[in-house]
């Protein structure tokens, strides 16, 4: 295994190379230099191009960091509370009851403005909030609180979810059963840095409760009973990781939409080149996801661009979960060779 401190190095490394080059190459073939000579010929090229880079290129980078480090983290987190290595942010029906507020949304409100805020982005959040309410009332309706019982309603759920989802695509209008697809697709294109304070506040509340409890998580992993055995208080360390993550999630989905694999694909690759140890896991989560989703924003808004010129870009969350479908089928492969040897 990678020792800790390099791993991170590396990592930093990796983002802050990502960083520039997708500032230089930019978005379909407009970079930082064409910002820069679009605002040369200003009264104040500086503030101009300063003002430029903050509104498209600076925020889809910063939401795409954000948004990545959350996943990831949170992604290590359910699978530390589940106990199981296929759990993601969106095992609970988070992603899915987004996707039903949004498209609630869209076909009854539009995609304005309310107060400055996004209609669809604030559907999408209530969805999801309520949707891990009603999970954990589930849970305790039923008196059981472990992770089992949490899972299967998350599962449930997201499956009535989805349902209702198609079921209103079905019924909406040809523009709003678009827009709708559009926005289940999954995107980092936001305009100025309000979304990226948001999803920062609700990431930075996930990320203290996973540094506070990551020695409980640990626990965890070995099962309920050691945890509670070594002094784990099993009622409060799974609410705080099951509402943090969640929420967490939650802002992503309402900004980005459902961009799926990255908590499920980072938390995986970390685990293996640094090992199960928390202190250690969820660091490398963080700046896995923050590179590995800017990179992967920065090959699908281009590829048709670098391969026809083509103005379109492919939405993130449709590549990223290429690129997940295609690791699973690798890992699943290359443990058949290793059992088979």
């Amino acid at each position: 295994m990678m020792a800790g401190a390099r791993l991170l190095a590396i990592l930093a490394g990796a983002w802050l190379a990502v960083a520039v080059g997708s500032l230089v190459v930019g978005t379909t073939g407009v970079g930082l230099a064409d910002y820069w000579h679009q605002a040369a010929g200003s009264p104040h090229p500086w503030s101009e191009f300063i003002h430029a880079l903050l509104t498209l290129p600076v925020p889809r980078l910063a939401i795409g960091t954000l948004a990545g480090a959350s996943l990831a983290a949170a992604g290590a987190m359910f699978q530390a509370l589940f106990r199981n290595p296929l759990a993601s942010p969106y095992t609970l029906g988070v992603s899915s009851s987004a996707s039903l507020g949004a498209s609630v949304a869209i076909g009854l409100l539009g995609t304005g403005l309310w107060h400055g805020i996004s209609i669809v982005s604030a559907a999408a959040f209530a969805g999801a909030v309520i949707c891990v309410s009603i999970v954990y009332a589930i849970a305790r309706l039923t008196r059981q609180y472990g992770s089992a019982t949490l899972l299967l309603a998350g599962l449930t759920l997201g499956f009535i979810t989805s349902a209702l989802v198609v079921l209103i695509m079905y019924l909406a209008e040809i523009r709003d059963a678009d827009q709708i697809m559009r926005w289940l697709m999954g995107s980092l294109e936001i305009v100025g840095m309000s979304a990226v304070y948001e999803v920062l506040a609700l990431a930075a509340i996930a990320g203290g409760v996973a540094a506070w409890l990551h020695r409980d998580l640990d626990l965890l992993m070995m099962g309920e009973q050691l945890a509670a055995s070594r002094g784990v208080s099993l009622k409060w360390s799974r609410r705080l990781v099951y509402f943090s993550a969640s929420l967490a999630t939650a802002g992503v989905v309402a900004h980005c939409g459902p961009i799926g694999f990255v908590g499920l694909l980072v938390p995986h690759i970390c685990r293996s080149l640094i090992g199960p140890i928390h202190a250690r896991l969820l660091p490398a989560c963080v700046l896995a996801g923050a590179v590995f989703l800017p990179l992967c924003d920065l090959v699908a808004r281009n590829a048709l661009w670098w391969t026809g010129h083509e103005s379109r870009q492919i939405p993130v969350g449709v590549f990223t979960s290429l690129i997940g479908g295609v690791f699973f089928i690798y890992l699943l492969l290359s443990r058949r060779r290793q059992a088979m040897v």
